[in-house]
This record gives structure tokens, sequence and C-alpha cells, in this order.
């Protein structure tokens, strides 16, 4: 995925890219509509790669995606204020397994989305100057804990959006399984793994979660491993596109976005019973198959969201990666949902 593009934040070099039909479309004449992709963990924009393809050549779009900071091209950080621009890896022998530099949390996540989007003009901000520009509402397309990242930016900072299509995501607790417990509880004997067995892991995780085995088959399982495996793991270097960095620099990064997520950045909106208080149309689209993330946990969540939920798509012979094991299916759910009316006069309602 093609992320040519740098926002600076907190330290974070964020990579994202804005794409519009026009550029490959040429009967795509109407104004197009915002769309903002965002993946969840442990992968990256990648993901939604097919499914942004789809949606250029079929209709009128002006989409968003980037990567998450920590994850795939956007794992450079630099300590803010540091004259020496100090990496991760140039510090990692300092720093113990619980002090890793760079936040990764939902909670940060949520924070550096509202920044961007401001940055591009998606969401207005006072003393900023976009207030001029006055945009659409994007429909914004959430996967894994993007939902939860989604909805933190929502209801916490005033993103507001045109719809959300929250997919296969993971906005309830508890969170993990019985891996994301162990490396949560011992982030220091996977950041000490050796290369070679901590590769087998990251691959053992990413095959968990495809229903169908032979989708990774076709060159998926290394696109979406690569940004996690050092180079003296790879084959060839460059893997996910991101910049080469320190001995270790990826396992490290791999480790940090599970040892820091915190149950509390979604404890927060439950308690505060605030996903009844979205102001926007949801549409949840789960894989029938999906062993991340059981039935009851979506129906939880959609339940919590009440009458927010205008459609519900449950997709068969389709596990966690539901857009890869069924891209067809979830082409045509995402086109439809984006080009029903939007209600963007609910917006501005508690």
């Amino acid at each position: 995925m093609d992320l040519p593009l740098t926002f600076h934040f907190q330290g974070w070099n964020i990579q994202y890219n804005l794409l519009n039909s026009a550029e490959r479309n040429p009967t795509a004449t109407k104004q197009p509509k915002h769309v903002v992709f965002v993946h969840g963990t442990p992968w990256s924009s990648v993901v939604f790669q097919p499914l942004i393809e789809t949606l250029l050549a079929k209709g009128s779009y002006q989409i968003l995606v980037y990567d998450l900071p920590g994850y795939g091209q956007s794992q450079e950080y630099h300590r803010p204020g540091d004259p020496t621009q100090q990496t991760q890896a140039a510090s990692a022998a300092a720093a113990t397994t619980t002090d890793f530099l760079g936040d990764t949390s939902v909670k940060f996540q949520a924070e550096a989305l509202a920044a961007l989007l401001s940055a591009v003009h998606l969401h207005p901000s006072k003393g900023n100057g976009n207030a001029g520009h006055s945009p659409s509402l994007p429909a914004i397309i959430a996967h894994d804990i993007a939902g939860a990242i989604v909805l933190r930016a929502h209801l916490l900072h005033g993103c507001d959006f045109a719809s959300m299509l929250l997919m296969d995501t993971n906005a309830v607790l508890p969170w993990g399984d019985g891996f994301y417990k162990l490396v949560r509880s011992e982030p220091q004997t996977f950041v000490h793994l050796p290369p070679k067995i901590f590769e087998a892991v990251v691959r053992a995780v990413v095959q968990s979660a495809c229903f169908n085995p032979g989708v990774l088959k076709t060159g998926w399982e290394d696109r979406l491993t690569s940004p996690w495996i050092d180079a003296q793991c790879e084959s060839s270097s460059g893997g996910g596109g991101s910049e080469m960095r320190g001995e270790g620099e990826r396992q490290r990064s791999f480790v940090r976005q599970i040892a820091q997520a915190n149950d509390t950045d979604v404890a927060e909106m439950l308690e505060g019973n605030m996903y009844e208080k979205v102001r926007c149309r949801v549409k949840v689209l789960w894989g029938e198959n999906d062993t991340w993330i059981p039935k009851e946990k979506i129906e939880r969540l959609i339940d919590m969201l009440g009458d927010k939920v205008k459609e519900v798509a449950f997709v068969p012979e389709a596990g966690h990666l539901v857009m890869l094991d069924q891209p067809g299916r979830v082409a045509v759910e995402v086109y439809d949902w984006l080009n029903q009316p939007s209600e963007q006069s609910s917006a501005g309602d508690a």
C-alpha cells in the first residue's frame, strides 16, 4: 500500500494517503464521498487495499487511508524534543521491556486519528483554519480494534461521521484471547524470543485470522507479517514498505502494541454508556467463522449501540480477516452502505 504522505504527531511519523476516484476512473464526475479507513491490530492498511481499489474503480470517492502509529509504515518514532532524534532502536538497550518508546494505546490512537482528520480538513476544529473548508462528513470504516479507536474519536474527541461501518470490531470487554493475555502479562519473554521463533509466532497469529488458508498462500501471509519481521528473518529486504530500522525493533514494536493495550480505554466508554450516544448510522459486519471475536461479543456491541445500528451483515465462510476471505461479498456490503442516504443532520444531536 503506497502511503507517501507524512503527518507528524507527538513523535510519530504517520504515513497516509489521500486517494481520489477521478485519478483512476474518468467517469467519476460526481462530487466525491469522503471515506476513511482505519485498520486494527496487528494489521496495517494493506488489508484494505483490494476493497479500496474496488471502490475507486466503481464510484466517486475521496479516501483517506493510513497506518496507525506503531504499525506498518508508521513505526518510525522520535522522542519529542530530543535534538538527537533518538529512535526506539538507539535506546532499546537502555529501555526496560515495559518502557516502550511511543504510545500505541487505543486512547492515543483516537487522539492521533482526530488530529489527522483535522490536518486533512475532515474534522474542523477551533483555531486551525479548517472551518472554511466545510467538507461533507466522511464515512468511516473500522476493522478489529479500530472500532474502539473510532468510537473514542467520535464520542470523546468530537469527530463526526456520516456513518460508521464496524467490521469484525473489538469494542467490548474482555479483550484478547489467551495469546494476547500472555503477551500483555509477559512482554519481556516475547521481546527476547529468537527471531525465527518470533517469526513463527507472528505467522501463526496471521494464519488464525483467516478462514480459508488458501488466501494466505497467494502472498497475503508475507504481506501481513513483513511489517513485524526484522531484516535478518526475511529472505529479502523492504517487507511492508517501511524504512529499515535497528535489529529487533520490529519485533519490539509487535510486542509493544499488545503490551500497551489498556482495558480502561474501552471501559471508560462502557461505564459511561457512551455507545448509545453515537451520532450517526452504524452498520456491523462480521465473519461467521471469526475465532478472534465470538458472536456474543458482536451481539453485545449491537445491543449497546441500540437503534443507531441500521444494518447487520454476518458473512459465511469468513474469519476475522473477512475482507480477505470474502472480498466480493464485503465489497458489495460496503458499496451498498456508502451509497445509502446519509443522516448528516443527526451529527449535531446529542
